[in-house]
C-alpha cells in the first residue's frame, strides 16, 4: 500500500471515520480520552510512530494511532454496544473481525485504504475504542490537533 502524501490528510481522514463511525450510532454516545467512571485511566493525546527508519535520523514513512473511551455505555450495557459498533463497521465496508467472543470483547476492523480501528472491552465493562492510520511521509505538519472528545454529530446539532 502507498503512503498517503501528509500526516496532516491522514489525521484528518482517521477523525472523519471516527466522527462516521459515532454518527451511525446512538447519540447519547462520545468519543474521550478521559472517563468520569474511570478517572485514573485516561488515554494519551496519539502517538506518530516511525516506520521505514533508517536512522536514529531518518525516517521515511509513520503511521499516528489514538484511543479513546467510549461515552454513554455501561458495565450493563457494553455488550450491546460492542454489538453495535461491529456492525456498523461491517455496515460501512470494513472487513471487521471479532477477537474474543467472551469478556472481556475484543474486534478490530479496517478500511480498504489502510485504516485500522479496535474495539476492546475493560475488564471491568467500559469500552474503548481506538484508530490508527496507514504509512504517510514523515513530515512535520501534523494538522489540526486531535480532539479531547468527539461528540456524536447530532449532539452538536440539539
Amino acid at each position: 500500500m502507498l503512503p498517503v502524501a501528509a500526516q496532516a490528510e491522514a489525521r484528518a481522514q482517521l477523525l472523519r471515520h471516527f466522527t462516521g463511525t459515532l454518527r451511525a450510532l446512538p447519540a447519547e454516545l462520545a468519543l474521550a480520552l478521559w472517563h468520569p467512571d474511570l478517572p485514573k485511566a485516561r488515554f494519551h493525546d496519539g502517538v506518530t510512530l516511525p516506520a521505514n527508519q533508517i536512522d536514529d535520523d531518518i525516517v521515511l514513512f509513520a503511521s499516528f494511532g489514538i484511543r479513546y473511551w467510549v461515552l454513554g455505555t455501561t458495565p450493563d450495557t457494553c455488550d450491546q454496544y460492542f454489538d453495535a459498533v461491529m456492525r456498523v463497521w461491517s455496515d460501512q465496508g470494513r472487513p471487521r473481525r471479532t477477537i474474543s467472543t467472551s469478556r472481556p470483547l475484543a474486534g478490530n476492523a479496517g478500511t480498504p485504504d489502510g485504516y485500522g480501528f479496535s474495539l476492546t472491552q475493560s475488564v471491568n465493562g467500559y469500552l474503548s475504542m481506538a484508530g490508527s492510520t496507514p504509512l504517510f511521509v514523515a513530515d512535520s505538519d501534523t494538522g489540526d490537533p486531535f480532539p479531547t472528545r468527539i461528540d456524536h454529530p447530532a449532539a452538536s446539532r440539539n
